[in-house]
């Protein structure tokens, strides 16, 4: 009976490994992507000083590029909507489902993406580009590293392991570890790290 049992023990430990092995010779050809989170302040009023209450919002469109000036083309927009469109790279995000939007492992790791963001009604109508408080920028820029990057150091190693091993099986939003953005640190951002793991530093 004793036999039987290490047989299995070692059939188990024999899968886990195999799993382990294919795991990693997967991870060691997918693409390294990179994500990033943009979030904006809802409005509350229509364009236009003095005007009601917010009325026909129906979404967001959130435009992204690494080529795209959206200083030129926000002021553009904004002189003359019909003779400036907007072009680009967006998404639509629903309005009353958040006021953000994650762009996981879609982005290029290494490259520099410009995010903008104007609201839109049930005709397509689009407004004006968002502002950044203070500022009046049309637009965030931001370098965007590893998915897997949680020290933002420019590669994933085992600093970034040692770190998410700390936090696993944490339920909470916001933390570093929680690549995925799911509010879990659990295997689906190992899974994450293990993709991008000593990818060539950035």
């Amino acid at each position: 009976m004793e036999k039987i049992k290490i047989k299995i023990k070692i059939k188990i430990l024999a899968i886990v490994f195999m799993s382990l092995y294919v795991s990693i010779a997967f991870a060691c050809n997918v693409f390294a992507a990179a994500s990033a989170k943009v979030s904006w302040v809802a409005p509350i009023y229509d364009e236009g000083a003095g005007t009601p209450a917010l009325t026909g919002l129906t979404g967001y469109r959130v435009y992204y590029d690494t080529v795209g000036d959206w200083v030129t083309d926000c002021t553009a927009w904004a002189a003359d909507h019909n003779a400036n469109p907007l072009t680009g790279n967006y998404v639509d995000v629903a309005s009353g489902v958040t006021i953000a939007h994650f762009f996981a492992n879609s982005l290029t790791a290494g490259a520099t993406y410009n995010f903008s963001v104007v609201a839109y009604d049930g005709d397509d109508n689009l407004s004006n580009c968002a502002t950044e408080d203070g500022t009046g920028n049309t637009y965030v820029s931001k370098r965007v590293l590893y998915s897997g990057d949680i020290n933002k150091d420019g590669v994933v190693n085992g600093g970034d392991v040692t770190t998410a091993a700390g936090v696993y099986l944490s339920n909470s939003c916001g933390i570093s570890s929680d690549v995925n953005n799911d509010c879990w640190v659990n295997g689906g951002d190992v899974t994450i790290l293990a993709e991008d793991y000593l990818k060539p530093a950035l």
